[in-house]
């Protein structure tokens, strides 16, 4: 029955395989029908070709008798001409220019009733319109179509497909003719080659932009070049930049030694200075190999599916403990060492589970101002104080319990640049065993690894500097991280650190090099590997990998980054904004809203994760709140601007628009959207209706 159908009615066969249910049809009763290749391209979402004019011309699809050779010639002339139309007169001119018009018109009827006898579709290959021919909607089902199409696409995954189709060159293998036909091969043969070429290096950079595009499809996009063109030296140059972007270097030596290679057998030369230059910037810029790192880290990772991981304990039921940053001696001004010490040993000690530290942005906000309003919202149960004491190297610390501030230890440190980690271990060891026997008389289990003096002092000193993100700020605090390794290549923060700062640089500088995400991934790994145990190595592998739309692994570390830090606000609130990204934006509000717990009075960037999360959640209002916190807006424009258009209050929306638009020159409404590392195409389209709505195109 069903062959009859195909043999009646090729037209009703077709749609029904081209039917949304197609999944539900008998695999092996499309073999018999002849379809397992239109089985097997739509199942991997493929468009289905049933004439190939790319490569070796070929009818894919069983007909009556044979395509006529010059049947293939006339459908691609007939799709490249202007409006898919041509005259009767100039087809058969092309076709038979040794031959009288009137036998060359002869022959052109003759080709088209071979033509329609062989096309096994109701919808014609070609329609004829008095003194006219055009390309029909049979046309459509050819690959030269459909790369033409795809090619235009704004969708990177279909420019892709476009790229792969084109297996060959254009009508490769037939003869071309008397002179004009030939120039006709010539003239269109290079402006497919030109399309494709151009195309294949678009694509080859959009898809690298994050620096983790699929080997494989580098791979094969390369061989399409290097088979239309195999002695061009831009497609070589083209394929370096894009392994090198992706972070594979031996690829990038493998493509640099079959150019050379090629060059020596063809030409006797050698490669460009242009290939030159870009194969020391790749290599330039490639992350530094690893070192050796001394002993062997475990790798122990909880087997339990991530996703099925319950989320940190809710912070009600843990005492609250706030670090105040240590007094300077009177007439004299805290040396920053000093305060970024205190802020260290906060943010060690998030990681222990009995109890819940402050983040120390807050408690040095509530310390700072001396409000006593603000002071009893951070409703500590401890707290740490503490001084510098006079005509000495030393800093005296207490800890007190809440209300009645019973002083529970104190104690002097020595705090010169070169007792700074020991004096760090020593409090943090302090604070951590006081607390936990007068919480649950209970030794926590962790200690930090012990950096070498100089090294720590760096470490500080770049701290200190990632209060402010500005490019010249974090330059430099990646300069004293990078200090902090070579004086102490096991210490893992650092290495984390530099990964930070890397990432942050790729954001500021438009998110267009990906080899500084593929230099932050390794900084992060190294860190990993040095200290498994350290949650901050996990927490910046986790955002870069964001950033780099590798979202099953952003997921599983930073579950595994929340495990080693559950109480770390910067932590939480770096989480809640991947979530958001990720399709789950209220898993997200609520570890904004612990992060908030923990850090009340925190820096502008937790608002603008907030609104972020706020849209996602479809809570405009509440994010045009959120943002009204910050103290400068600008790193919100984008989040005011869609906010206030979806909300209807078209004069805000146009104000914000302009300022993006003044911020991000030239880039659309869409360009915009993408930057944002959603998950789901569906938010970056709400976001991007929601610009458009600003005023953006």
């Amino acid at each position: 029955m069903v062959e009859d159908l195909r043999q009646r009615r090729p037209d009703v066969w077709w749609r029904a395989l081209c039917a949304r249910d197609l999944c539900h049809w008998d695999f092996q009763v499309l073999r018999l029908l002849g379809g397992a290749e239109v089985a097997v391209n739509r199942m991997d979402d493929k468009p289905f070709i049933a004439l190939r004019l790319v490569g070796i011309p070929h009818l894919t699809v069983t007909g009556e008798g044979v395509f006529p050779a010059k049947g293939y010639v006339l459908v691609a002339m007939l799709l490249l001409a202007g409006n898919r139309r041509m005259s009767r007169q100039a087809v058969a001119a092309l076709l038979w220019d040794d031959a009288p018009e009137e036998k060359a018109l002869t022959n052109l009827r003759q080709l088209l009733v071979r033509i329609h006898r062989t096309w096994p579709y109701a919808d014609p290959l070609v329609e004829t319109s008095g003194p006219h021919l055009a390309a029909g909607p049979g046309a459509d089902r050819t690959d030269l179509h459909t790369i033409l199409r795809l090619a235009k696409s704004g969708v990177l995954a279909e420019r892709v497909q476009a790229v792969l189709l084109a297996k060959g060159d254009f009508l490769d293998s037939i003869d071309s003719g008397g002179t004009e036909l030939s120039q006709w091969f010539r003239s269109e043969r290079e402006r497919f080659r030109r399309i494709v070429l151009t195309l294949a290096s678009e694509v080859l950079v959009e898809m690298t932009r994050y620096g983790r595009a699929p080997e494989r499809e580098i791979d094969l996009i390369g061989e399409v070049m290097l088979t239309l063109e195999p002695e061009r030296e831009e497609s070589y140059r083209a394929l370096i930049e894009a392994y090198g972007r992706n972070g594979n270097i031996p690829a990038v030596h493998r493509v640099h030694a079959g150019l050379t290679d090629m060059l020596h057998r063809e030409f006797g030369a050698e490669p460009r200075p242009q290939t030159l230059a870009t194969l020391r910037r790749v290599l330039a810029s490639a992350p530094q190999p690893r070192v050796q790192v001394t002993g062997e880290a475990s790798h122990a990772v909880d087997e339990r599916p991530v996703l099925a991981s319950s989320a940190a304990s809710r912070l009600p039921g843990l005492p609250r403990v706030a670090l105040f940053p240590p007094r300077p001696i009177p007439g004299r001004t805290l040396d920053p060492l000093h305060r970024a010490l205190i802020e260290d040993v906060a943010n060690d000690l998030s990681r222990h589970r009995t109890f819940a530290v402050l983040a120390p942005h807050s408690s040095f906000h509530v310390a700072d101002t001396g409000e006593s309003r603000r002071f009893a919202s951070l409703r500590s149960a401890y707290l740490i104080t503490g001084f510098m004491v006079p005509a000495s190297e030393r800093m005296a610390l207490r800890l007190t319990r809440q209300p009645d501030e019973e002083i529970v230890w104190a104690a002097e440190y020595l705090v010169s640049p070169e007792r700074l980690a020991l004096s760090f271990r020593l409090i943090t060891r302090q604070i951590a065993a006081t607390l936990a026997n007068e919480i649950e008389r209970d030794q926590l289990d962790r200690a930090r690894a012990d950096p070498k003096p100089a090294a720590y002092c760096h470490y500080l000193e770049g701290q200190a500097r990632l209060h402010s993100f500005d490019l010249a700020r974090l330059r430099r605090a990646r300069a004293e991280f990078k200090l902090a390794t070579e004086e102490d290549g096991d210490f893992a923060p650092s290495r984390a650190r530099i990964a930070q700062t890397l990432q942050l640089e790729w954001l500021m500088l438009g998110g267009t090099d990906p080899s500084l995400l593929n230099q932050a991934r390794a900084e992060a790994d190294l860190a990993m590997k040095i200290d498994p145990g350290h949650g901050t190595g996990h927490w910046m592998s986790a955002v870069v990998a964001l950033y780099q739309h590798d979202f099953d692994y952003t997921a599983e570390k930073f579950m595994e980054a929340e495990v080693l830090n559950p109480h770390s606000a910067d932590l939480l609130v770096h989480h809640a904004d991947a979530l958001s990204h990720l399709g789950e934006p209220e898993l997200g509000w609520e570890r904004f809203q612990r992060a908030l717990e923990l850090n009340p009075f925190p820096p502008d960037y937790y608002w603008w994760f907030g609104a972020s999360i706020a849209i996602r959640r479809r809570r405009f209002e509440e994010a045009i709140e959120l943002c009204a916190r910050m103290e400068n807006d600008e790193s919100a424009i984008r989040v005011l601007a869609m906010c206030h258009g979806f909300v209807g209050d078209t004069a805000m929306a146009r104000h914000y628009g302009r300022r993006v638009m003044d911020t991000y020159p030239g880039m659309t409404a869409l360009d915009l959207a993408s930057l944002a590392p959603d998950r789901r195409r569906e938010d970056i389209e709400f976001c991007a209706q929601g610009l458009r709505l600003a005023g953006l195109s």
